[in-house]
């Protein structure tokens, strides 16, 4: 884009931003549009033409300068497939697919950044090693899952490899849309890899016993705060005299908001304590409500699978969240994620809780890539310090990759899915500066390359790590969505006055109807299954069932 563009761009991004999230409920596809508008995605009409040359150059294997943290890391991967060692997974998932060499395979993807990895990454680098060719099939994320389902029942085989939520699971498996993994890992996959998942994710693909895909995006909420703010000797010398404590990162959602309002009267107009992406559907409505509501001791369903919503529990929880907004940047309950982000990089606001790509612009590194320039430069880099958030964090969605039951190659796509995952690959995507691949593996959390990607990146990484020791995850079973599109009415009622006791039984109400469509046994069974993961309650973390990691 000329300097004009970028004006015009820059000037429009709220607005697009907002409109786009009215239509979907996910914190990537908003980046669609920016996608066509800065010209990461293909698009029709007048600017097809204009899109012509990237869309061929993408397909070129793109290499950061090698003596990069980034570019060190791509060498490592591509040294691991190449030579070895003979026992890897990346090794030995390069060797065995020789033999499918000529091979397309189809894949799914998110559209937008996410789909920038397998175009300028991994797809190309896998052709190089294997010769087999990949078409990214980019989809919104709703078509993620309805249109697996779709090609499923039309037995089309158009797809190798999904892309596919972990929340889908249970309802993909039982629908024969997915395939197990069991014997393809037994076969081809050095089992200390599956070790090397941090423990909130190494289950996430399980189901009745058996392995359905291999997770792929650790989408940890974790808190992001200016240090210089709350290190400063005058605001800490006036929080210990008003409240006879010390000032510090929040350990209790009450605390987070009497911090957030003190920074607020100490600060505002030139800073607000904190900010939420509060917007209906977009979607921090749901993920804040369930991690504090749990966090407060809440029950998603009781024993007969009525809604657990109406309790102590969430009427806590929506007092504590109306205390957060009030002590908040104006606008709050109108912001989504990008103007959360904004926010919070131009300095505007104190405290924010979000993905890990926060912490990633917050120091400037994604901003490197010319993909990511909707996101305005860090005005805060090496300011922000990291926290877990109060209570325990959620685990907002992430990505499992699955095998298509219908694919016509499918020990093909299985070789690709185990080298995309295994330890060195997997980290050089999740070092990407714009695929929004997140770290999940025990070795990311550990490694001294991504700790160099910049000054405070080994924090950061601990962080994450720690954030996953307490994490909770999202619902995992079928109307999942249903249930939380309740929940975000719900909030959204609230913010505009509503009675949060009344609208907890209207959410309430909403969910025991959408648990009675589906059947009320079926669901049992499913949320039953759920209840077996670790991070599923607040009771049964990672680190209450003593697998906490350590770094």
């Amino acid at each position: 884009m000329n300097d004009r563009e970028k004006r015009d761009f820059q000037a429009g991004l709220e607005a697009e931003v907002d409109a786009f999230m009215r239509g979907e409920t996910t914190r990537r596809t908003f980046i669609t549009r920016f996608g066509q508008m800065t010209g990461m995605l293909a698009v029709s009409g007048p600017l097809l033409g204009m899109m012509t040359d990237w869309a061929l150059a993408q397909q070129t294997l793109e290499l950061a300068d090698g003596t990069s943290p980034l570019g060190q890391a791509q060498a490592a991967a591509l040294k691991a497939s190449k030579e070895g060692p003979a026992d890897g997974s990346a090794f030995r998932a390069a060797e065995a697919a020789k033999a499918h060499s000529g091979v397309t395979l189809n894949m799914t993807y998110e559209a937008g950044l996410q789909a920038l990895d397998p175009r300028n990454f991994s797809g190309p680098m896998w052709e190089q090693l294997t010769g087999m060719k990949s078409n990214v099939v980019e989809l919104s994320n709703p078509d993620q899952y309805s249109k697996a389902v779709a090609e499923h029942i039309a037995g089309s085989g158009a797809y190798d490899v999904l892309d596919i939520s972990p929340a889908w699971t249970p309802s993909l498996a039982d629908g024969g849309v997915i395939a197990p993994l069991d014997d393809y890992i037994a076969k081809y996959m050095n089992p200390a890899d599956l070790e090397d998942y941090h423990p909130l994710y190494k289950a996430l693909p399980t189901y009745k016993g058996k392995i359905w895909g291999f997770f792929d995006d650790g989408d940890m909420f974790a808190l992001y705060y200016r240090k210089d703010i709350f290190e400063d000797p005058k605001m800490m010398e006036a929080y210990q005299a008003k409240f006879n404590t010390k000032l510090g990162p929040p350990k209790t959602w009450e605390e987070y908001a009497q911090i957030a309002q003190f920074i607020t009267d100490q600060m505002a107009p030139k800073v607000y304590g904190a900010g939420h992406f509060r917007k209906a559907g977009s979607p921090g409505n749901q993920f804040d409500f369930l991690q504090q509501y749990r966090a407060n001791g809440g029950k998603l369903f009781g024993d007969d699978m009525k809604a657990g919503l109406v309790s102590d529990a969430g009427v806590k929880t929506l007092t504590n969240m109306l205390a957060a907004n009030k002590a908040s940047i104006p606008g709050n309950n109108e912001l989504d994620a990008v103007s959360l982000w904004a926010a919070f990089l131009t300095g505007k606001v104190a405290m924010i809780y979000s993905w890990p790509p926060s912490g990633r612009m917050a120091a400037n590194y994604s901003q490197s890539a010319t993909a990511i320039n909707f996101i305005p430069q860090s005005q805060i880099a090496g300011k922000v310090g990291y926290a877990v958030v109060p209570g325990n964090p959620e685990h907002a969605t992430g990505y499992n990759k699955a095998l298509s039951a219908d694919s016509p190659n499918p020990e093909a796509a299985y070789l690709f899915m185990q080298w995309v995952c295994s330890p060195p690959v997997s980290l050089a995507r999740c070092m990407l500066p714009y695929a929004l691949r997140d770290p999940y593996r025990i070795s990311h959390f550990k490694s001294e390359l991504y700790g160099a990607l910049f000054p405070s990146a080994k924090e950061y990484l601990a962080n994450l790590n720690n954030s996953a020791n307490v994490g909770l995850l999202d619902p995992i079973m079928p109307g999942a969505q249903d249930y939380f599109l309740s929940i975000d009415r719900m909030c959204t009622a609230v913010w505009a006055g509503a009675d949060p006791k009344a609208s907890l039984e209207t959410a309430a109400a909403e969910w025991n109807e959408t648990t009675d469509r589906l059947g009320v046994d079926s669901q049992k069974g499913f949320y039953t299954e759920f209840l077996k993961l670790p991070g599923a309650t607040a009771d049964n973390t990672v680190e209450k069932l003593g697998m906490a990691v350590t770094l």
